[in-house]
């Protein structure tokens, strides 16, 4: 989420969110606190926490409960990206050494699981009692979508169906938990819970296809990473898995492609001719596009005109 889309409305919360994450990675053992130091210095783009602020904002004024629920988000993306960095042998996170390369895989593992920790003793002080229940089971989902993930590498076979649900669990589940824990704290009606959580969900998967898309149109410059990493790590995302079972006459022969070629280029140029890239874009803008009709309902306000602006940035800067 761009900063100029939270500029006047919720930096100075985020700024508070920040203040809040800061204080998860406190340890009085001192080995502990220098490792924690560095993690918490690798801090992303807080789009989740600024998602929960901003829905907030579509309800009413910001309250404590969408700071520390906002926390909680990120602290469970912090740490689904330290495990997942461990799962990808990743070297590199925000073109810095990722926390499995700068300790070790244990370190990294554990890590993670300290932040989950401090997600549910901040959830279980919550003052809504519904928030523990939702953030448990967003994270129960959201480990059956990297299981998912994991079981399905190297799977040839693997159909659009597949690949949607996966992502579902693995992204846009932790998007719909942000919107409808801002919801919750506004004490919104579960309609409209339901209604902001779409929104999020439509989004998480528009923004797990970009991500996707990314990985094989944009340069390591760009990235911090490979071309083709994904297809490298035998990851089949939508445009693959598109490409794959364009043609059931070549389906064979395309798999062999995949298995045989020297380098990714040889596959991602084959994919852009077949249409299989332009096909993944348009079905994540039609995402993007049911989103925004979650919106519809409320009314014109800043918050909303930043939501919408967005959502709009999902797929912009892709080559």
């Amino acid at each position: 989420m761009q900063t100029q889309h939270r500029d006047n409305l919720v930096e100075d919360q985020l700024d508070q969110v920040k203040a809040l994450l800061l204080e998860q990675f406190h340890s009085t053992d001192p080995q502990i606190a220098s490792v924690l130091k560095t993690l918490s210095e690798q801090q992303g783009k807080m789009i989740r926490p600024a998602m929960v602020l901003l829905c907030g904002n579509l309800f009413g004024s910001i309250r404590p409960d969408h700071i520390e629920f906002a926390v909680m988000v990120e602290l469970i993306h912090m740490a689904s990206l330290l495990h997942d960095d461990v799962i990808d042998q990743a070297q590199l996170r925000r073109g810095r050494p990722s926390a499995n390369a700068q300790w070790s895989n244990t370190t990294a593992i554990l890590l993670g699981d300290f932040l989950l920790s401090r997600a549910f003793m901040l959830a279980a002080s919550s003052r809504c009692d519904r928030a523990a229940t939702l953030l448990g089971r967003t994270a129960q989902v959201l480990c059956v979508g990297e299981l998912k993930q994991n079981l399905f590498k190297g799977h040839l076979d693997l159909d659009e169906d597949d690949y949607l649900r996966m992502i579902e669990a693995k992204t846009a589940a932790l998007f719909r938990c942000s919107c409808q824990l801002a919801a919750m704290a506004s004490g919104a009606s579960e309609q409209q819970q339901e209604v902001i959580g779409e929104f999020g969900r439509r989004i998480g998967l528009a923004f797990q296809i970009a991500d996707d898309l990314r990985d094989i149109l944009s340069s390591e410059t760009q990235e911090g990473k490979t071309l083709g990493t994904d297809l490298l790590q035998e990851k089949f995302t939508l445009p693959v898995i598109h490409w794959v079972n364009q043609d059931n006459e070549l389906k064979q022969s395309r798999i062999r492609q995949i298995t045989t070629a020297e380098t990714p280029e040889q596959v991602i140029e084959q994919m852009q001719l077949s249409g299989s890239v332009d096909y993944a874009m348009e079905y994540a803008r039609s995402q993007v596009r049911q989103a925004q009709e979650q919106l519809a309902s409320f009314d014109q306000a800043p918050a909303k005109e930043a939501l919408f602006a967005f959502s709009d940035t999902i797929l912009a800067d892709i080559a």
